[in-house]
């Protein structure tokens, strides 16, 4: 069955109300996350936290491409990782099962561990601080995986099934899996690297112990 005219005018009547509408509900998803943002960047508070958790869970595509607009793509991740760390702090610190999530670059470039099942099994050869990081963290109740990609991560939360998450990794990666953790309703603490690439990576290790001692 065909559409007479007023059929198609009535057609595109609706789509045009609910285009207006989508653009307008964009809008308003923008706007709430600047002014939270800005509450967030500037006055170094979280202002209707459940509000910007939903946004920046389902809607982060937009607020990267706002950002690309005004700023960096790293502009966002740092953000986005402070506004995850600050919310999921207590729940995270509450956690009974955690996990630290090291990445394999931080390494040194000549490391004997070999790879096994559960990511890269550390020999604490102390050609890197790795071992030292390894060592106060399961003095404080983490289980460490030291991982090559994501395909081992995934394997790490369906098999031991953690109740908070702590990743290490570079600025991209590390929002992306603290999104992904979640969405999933995981508590997460993320610390980004200083330097990423794919080898001789760093991270500011006082740092890194700090907050592992304090998350304990």
């Amino acid at each position: 069955m065909f559409f007479d005219g007023s059929g198609l005018s009535g057609f595109f009547e609706f789509l045009g109300i609910l285009s207006a509408l989508i653009i307008l509900f964009g809008f308003i998803i923008v706007l709430v996350s600047l002014v939270l943002g800005y509450f967030l960047v500037k006055k170094n508070k979280l202002i209707l936290p459940t509000v910007f958790l939903y946004i920046m869970d389902n809607f982060h595509p937009i607020l990267l491409k706002l950002c690309l607009m005004i700023g960096t793509e790293d502009t966002f991740y740092r953000i986005g990782i402070d506004f995850y760390n600050r919310y999921y702090y207590q729940p995270f610190k509450n956690a009974e099962r955690k996990v630290l999530i090291l990445p394999h670059c931080l390494r040194d470039i000549k490391c004997p561990a070999k790879l096994g099942v559960n990511g890269i099994e550390c020999v604490f050869c102390e050609r890197c601080l790795l071992g030292s990081i390894i060592k106060i963290a399961r003095e404080n109740n983490y289980e460490v995986y030291i991982v090559p990609g994501s395909t081992f991560i995934k394997r790490i939360l369906k098999e031991k099934k953690p109740t908070g998450v702590f990743g290490v990794s570079c600025y991209r990666d590390l929002f992306y899996g603290m999104n992904y953790l979640s969405r999933k309703g995981i508590p997460v603490q993320g610390q980004p690297l200083l330097k990423d690439g794919c080898i001789c990576t760093s991270v500011d290790v006082e740092e890194l112990i700090t907050r592992i001692k304090d998350n304990r």
